[in-house]
């Protein structure tokens, strides 16, 4: 009742444990419904057989309208790095070159800088070229649609009804939705569902074994758009592990039988980190960024690689999903496998340890939870069969569902997914407008950056290096890069720790700055300083406002404009 699909698509032996025996009556029930389903999907036209939309279809533009338009939209602009991400993928467009020194900042020309998401940046910029922001966005949500909606098809082709996917599905859908931002990790939930999906079919003996070796080019790909690559080494050193261990723990007479698989998903976790080496930074790409998870870590408190606040409403399905397996694990019919328990208990506690990694827990992990959820059929049944009304009920429910479900299995066409991506790519190439109207208009948040400075930068720009706040770096390099250089953006990693105290002691401790304690104004000496653009909340603020040499020139609730006076 729970998850197994009725329309003779039950669910393996090995997931929910001895099948349940049903009454001659309620078999002969079902024997008609299903007869009876298979007359009306004959009577459907072979017109409709092909402009009717799949389940799969509907859930795909349902996805691509939600996260476009829904609640949760005004979110993907919430911090300034989407504008060096497309200004990178610009450079590189334009000069032929992946850059190797930093780019964007007047204060570090030499830099040492490894754009490790530069396929990505390449695509983003591509999509930006094309419809602007709105093109952000929509590549953006293309990629998420398309991960949520193969998890969605891959749990309904192991068997799962469409009640219990669906609900599946939104549960992810809420757990992970609070990291949607115009950045380039979303690429990363695409891979690792693929990663996992293809382990799961091989270990399942539903795949030829040799499929495990398409890891490496998919790797390969992986490695060049986007850092989480290191998730896709995980998995399948997680496989390899329980592959070895299971080997090493059997009796003699088995290691045999054992041995093959275990040295192919070794050889498949030495190609796959060998492959990641073909990068354009080689080695260097872990050297950098073992940089980036330090510095990030010791200088951004409220970083998103930090653990979870389970007072915040979106982290709660999180939590719900690993307390839950306190109840799931005992009483589930599914007897969890080895990888399965290694692979639960490292993403679960990758999740509480940085909240970055909580949407990619889902994806790996739901195709579990979906076995264990399922193997609760029978204590379900046993719970219902207590309440007659509720289950005639739910059984109405449910036959109407898998009728529709069994009609929807002649379904050939995809004419109204076509027919709607055609749509959104129309009205972002008219930069969003419906006639008069624009319907689509995606900028930098509002609350967290100030574009009435920007209005008032485009034709009051003063001339010199300036001195910004690190959140505002990004937003100036989107709307101002090659005239303007920053002085700090999102990319610690590239600045270094030493520099980044440095920054945070100019901002809030403006007398004594960095290791040597200097004033603010000896570093502003020594990097030229001849504007500021800092937040109003900031100590330096209040330092400029009463110093003799710097007058302020605008000033808003996002941020205050300063101009050093000429011969100070």
């Amino acid at each position: 009742m729970l998850g197994a699909e009725s329309s003779g698509r039950a669910l393996p032996r090995s997931q929910t444990g001895k099948a349940s025996c049903a009454s001659p009556d309620r078999a002969r029930a079902r024997m008609r419904l299903f007869m009876q389903s298979q007359a009306e999907s004959e009577n459907i036209g072979a017109f409709l057989r092909w402009t009717l939309p799949t389940t799969t279809d509907v859930i795909f533009i349902a996805l691509l309208w939600i996260i476009m338009l829904g609640p949760r939209s005004n979110r993907f602009f919430l911090d300034g790095d989407p504008g060096w991400h497309v200004r990178a993928g610009q450079h590189m467009l334009e000069t032929r070159s992946i850059p190797h020194h930093d780019i964007f900042s007047h204060t570090m020309p030499e830099g040492w800088w490894v754009a490790y998401e530069w396929g990505s940046e390449v695509l983003m910029a591509l999509f930006h070229y094309w419809g602007g922001l709105n093109g952000l966005v929509f590549f953006v949500t293309l990629v998420l649609a398309i991960s949520y909606t193969l998890l969605y098809s891959y749990l309904r082709r192991d068997g799962y009804s469409f009640t219990f996917t669906f609900l599946l599905l939104v549960f992810v859908f809420a757990g992970s939705s609070f990291h949607w931002l115009a950045r380039p990790h979303p690429i990363s939930y695409l891979f690792v569902l693929l990663f996992s999906r293809i382990l799961d079919l091989v270990e399942q003996g539903r795949w030829p074994a040799s499929r495990v070796w398409w890891l490496v080019p998919i790797m390969f790909l992986w490695v060049n758009l986007h850092a989480g690559f290191i998730a896709g080494l995980l998995i399948v050193l997680t496989h390899a592990a329980a592959s070895f261990l299971t080997w090493f723990a059997a009796p003699g007479e088995e290691r045999p039988r054992l041995a093959p698989a275990a040295r192919r998903i070794a050889g498949v976790c030495a190609a796959t980190f060998a492959v990641t080496l073909a990068n354009p930074n080689g080695y260097g790409l872990y050297q950098y960024l073992a940089r980036y998870f330090r510095a990030v870590h010791n200088l951004n408190p409220d970083n998103e690689l930090h653990s979870p606040s389970f007072q915040v409403l979106l982290f709660q399905p999180f939590l719900l999903a690993v307390v839950a397996l306190i109840f799931l694990i005992p009483y589930s019919r599914h007897r969890l496998q080895l990888h399965e328990i290694a692979t639960l208990a490292l993403w679960s506690t990758l999740g509480f340890i940085s909240l970055r990694n909580i949407p990619v827990m889902f994806f790996i992990c739901t195709p579990i939870y979906a076995r264990l959820l399922a193997g609760l059929n029978d204590p379900l049944t046993g719970i219902l069969s207590r309440g007659p009304v509720l289950q005639r009920a739910l059984r109405w429910l449910y036959a109407r569902i898998e009728r529709t479900m069994s009609i929807e299995r002649r379904m050939k066409g995809h004419l109204l997914l076509g027919l709607t991506i055609l749509l959104i790519v129309l009205l972002v190439s008219n930069h969003g407008y419906v006639g008069g109207h624009r319907v689509i208009d995606f900028r930098f948040s509002e609350l967290e950056f100030p574009h009435g400075a920007i209005t008032y930068l485009q034709s009051h720009m003063p001339q010199g290096n300036v001195f910004n706040d690190w959140g505002f770096g990004g937003f100036l390099v989107y709307h101002f890069y090659p005239n303007i250089k920053v002085f700090i953006d999102g990319r610690l990693d590239m600045y270094g720790e030493d520099y980044t105290r440095q920054y945070i002691d100019l901002i809030s401790t403006p007398s004594e700055v960095g290791k040597q304690r200097e004033s603010w104004k000896a570093v502003f000496g020594r990097y030229q300083i001849a504007w500021v653009m800092t937040n109003p909340d900031h100590t330096l603020r209040y330092v400029l406002d009463v110093d003799p040499g710097w007058r302020s020139v605008y000033k808003d609730g996002r941020c205050v404009i300063f101009v050093k006076k000429e011969g100070s």
